[in-house]
């Protein structure tokens, strides 16, 4: 039947087609039910993308620090994207932003930390003291004893001194990620985090202490576990 011969209902509408019968050859799709998207789904997508800890946050008042690192996540760190602060009431505003709920995968912060507008860093290890959700790994200039028990105190998951490279960074970035800290040794002498500069590759661990002023052979490993005990 053409469209012109075909009947109009009431008002002038135009009438339901006619089922067309199968032509010879044509074969009849099968009818698609209707896609329906369940909130419950949508909830669940949208709590996924909100809870993966992908994001890297890296505090320190020195800006040369903040670029080195956030350069050596970028390139260096698959899977995960740097934010890089070197103000800490902004570093606080994103930490504490119910956005960025579950996403942060690990927070490294300057124990030095003096920023230009007067900030220090107990500001913001009070704010973490009260979100055990965020992995805390330090750094410092200031290898001292007394830091290095301070950082075991925070529950952190590693500690890593100044000044250090690229590689270092990355290298102890990648523990924490991937296990959950990073490994320390600490001299017994002196009291000093040793700097992972020499290795006995049977040990797995440095030879001496990295302080020229000490050099002594006795270190041991410490244990950075967490706040959630990891």
């Amino acid at each position: 039947m053409s469209r012109r011969n075909r009947r109009r209902g009431p008002g002038g509408q135009s009438g339901r087609p006619p089922v067309r019968q199968n032509e010879p050859g044509r074969k009849e799709r099968p009818a698609q039910p209707e896609a329906k998207a369940a909130p419950e789904d949508q909830s669940q997508t949208e709590n996924t993308r909100h809870t993966k800890a992908n994001m890297v946050v890296l505090l320190d008042s020195d800006p040369d620090y903040v670029e080195m690192e956030s350069k050596a996540v970028v390139n260096y760190i698959s899977g995960y994207n740097p934010m890089g602060f070197t103000l800490a009431l902004k570093a606080l505003n994103y930490i504490t932003n119910p956005r960025n709920e579950g996403r942060i995968g690990l927070l490294l912060l300057d124990l030095e930390l003096a920023d230009q507008e007067g900030h220090t860093a107990a500001e913001v290890l009070d704010v973490l003291a009260k979100k055990d959700d965020i992995p805390l790994a330090a750094v410092s200039s200031n290898n001292s004893a007394g830091n290095v028990n301070r950082v075991l105190e925070l529950g952190g998951v590693g500690f890593l001194p100044k000044a250090f490279t690229t590689e270092t960074f990355v290298r102890f970035t990648k523990d924490i990620l991937r296990k959950g800290k990073s490994p320390g040794w600490q001299c017994n002498a002196c009291g000093k985090l040793v700097e992972v500069n020499q290795l006995d590759l049977l040990k797995m661990k440095p030879i001496k202490c990295s302080d020229r002023q000490c050099d002594s052979l006795d270190i041991r490993e410490i244990s950075f576990s967490g706040r959630s005990g990891k």
